[in-house]
Parts: structure tokens; C-alpha cells; sequence
């Protein structure tokens, strides 16, 4: 009973803290600049995912225009930007 109840509030903790995260990555997108961060971090992650798979694996799958990184760093802002604030 005590190790359930200990998994329980573990669980409540880790979701209140993700939950505060959340809160505050939004807050900070909404600032004057926050849109350009984001930007730039899914650049950074975009650059990085891929140089991550080219290191570990024979076999990539691309897509046709994965040479086009302001291209993908568009097409995944304007995924985000439809989802809209309210998402």
C-alpha cells in the first residue's frame, strides 16, 4: 500500500512540474522574441536529429527536400502556428 502511494505521488509530482513547464515554455513563446527562439531551437534540433542518424545508422530515410533546412524550419513553424494558442 505505501509503495503504491509512493508511485501515486511521484506520478502527481512529475506531471504538477510538467504541467509548470508547459506553462511557462508557452508564457516565454508569447514574449516579445519567443516565436524566434522557437525558430531557432527547432533549427538546432532539426540539424542535430540528423547528423544524430547519420552517425548511427547505415540507412536513412530523407525527406526530398532535407537539404532544405530553412525550408523544414518553415514547414514545421507553420505546423506549430496552425495549431494555434489555444491547441
Amino acid at each position: 500500500m505505501n509503495e503504491a502511494e509512493g508511485n501515486a505521488q511521484a506520478i502527481q509530482a512529475i506531471a504538477t512540474a510538467t504541467a509548470a513547464g508547459i506553462t511557462k515554455v508557452a508564457a516565454s513563446i508569447q514574449a516579445p522574441g519567443g516565436y524566434e527562439a522557437v525558430q531557432l531551437r527547432v533549427a538546432e534540433q532539426y540539424v542535430q536529429a540528423f547528423g544524430k542518424l547519420a552517425k548511427e545508422t547505415n540507412t536513412m530515410i530523407l525527406p526530398a527536400n532535407a537539404a532544405d533546412v530553412a525550408g523544414m524550419i518553415t514547414m514545421a513553424m507553420a505546423a506549430i502556428k496552425q495549431k494555434g494558442p489555444n491547441s
